[in-house]
Order: structure tokens, then C-alpha cells, then sequence
């Protein structure tokens, strides 16, 4: 019996080492990799525009900008007209909620 309980007790003992072993050489794996100088891919030259390429690029950014400025017309009376109509239906709206619970419910529980 004590022989077995030896021999099982060596080899826990065995496997913590390997198991610690194991763990320090990964720790090690990482910061060898966190130290490793990182150097990107080198890139490819860039071609030159073309005039066409240019005037393309030119005219994209025109139609944004009138797109817009459309936007920006359109949007302005719009939020004027909500901004001016939505606190009047929202009063108007509380009005009518506590008129229904002042004579209308009132009735309503009587019966």
C-alpha cells in the first residue's frame, strides 16, 4: 500500500513540475512575441492620378456637396413647422387626457 500511495504521490508531484514547466516556457513564448519589434508589410508605390482620375474625384465631391446643401434646405422649414406644431399637440393632447379623466371616467365608475 505505501508503495502505491509513493508512486501516485510522485507522479502529482511529477506532473505539477511538468504542468509549471509548460506554463513558463508559454509565458516565455509571449513576451518573446510582445518584445518582437513589429514591422508592417511593405506597401506598394502609389500610382499617380490621371487627370481624369482627378477631375472624377473633383466632381464626386461637388455632387456631395449640392446634395447637401439640398438637404439643408429642405430640412430647415421642415424642423420649423415641427418645432412650431408638435408642443401644441403635445398641450392640446394633455388637455384632452385630463378632460376624459375628469368627466368622462368619473361617470364611468358611478354606474
Amino acid at each position: 500500500m505505501n508503495s502505491s500511495d509513493d508512486r501516485e504521490t510522485e507522479l502529482r508531484r511529477r506532473e505539477r513540475e511538468l504542468q509549471k514547466r509548460e506554463a513558463e516556457i508559454r509565458l516565455r513564448e509571449l513576451e518573446a512575441e510582445i518584445h518582437q519589434k513589429y514591422s508592417p508589410p511593405p506597401l506598394a508605390p502609389a500610382e499617380p492620378e490621371t487627370s481624369r482620375q482627378l477631375s472624377n474625384h473633383k466632381l464626386i465631391t461637388a455632387v456631395k456637396f449640392f446634395v447637401l446643401m439640398v438637404a439643408t434646405i429642405v430640412a430647415v422649414p421642415v424642423a420649423t413647422i415641427i418645432a412650431f406644431w408638435l408642443p401644441s399637440i403635445i398641450i392640446g393632447g394633455a388637455i384632452a387626457w385630463v378632460a376624459y379623466k375628469l368627466f368622462f371616467e368619473s361617470d364611468q365608475n358611478r354606474r
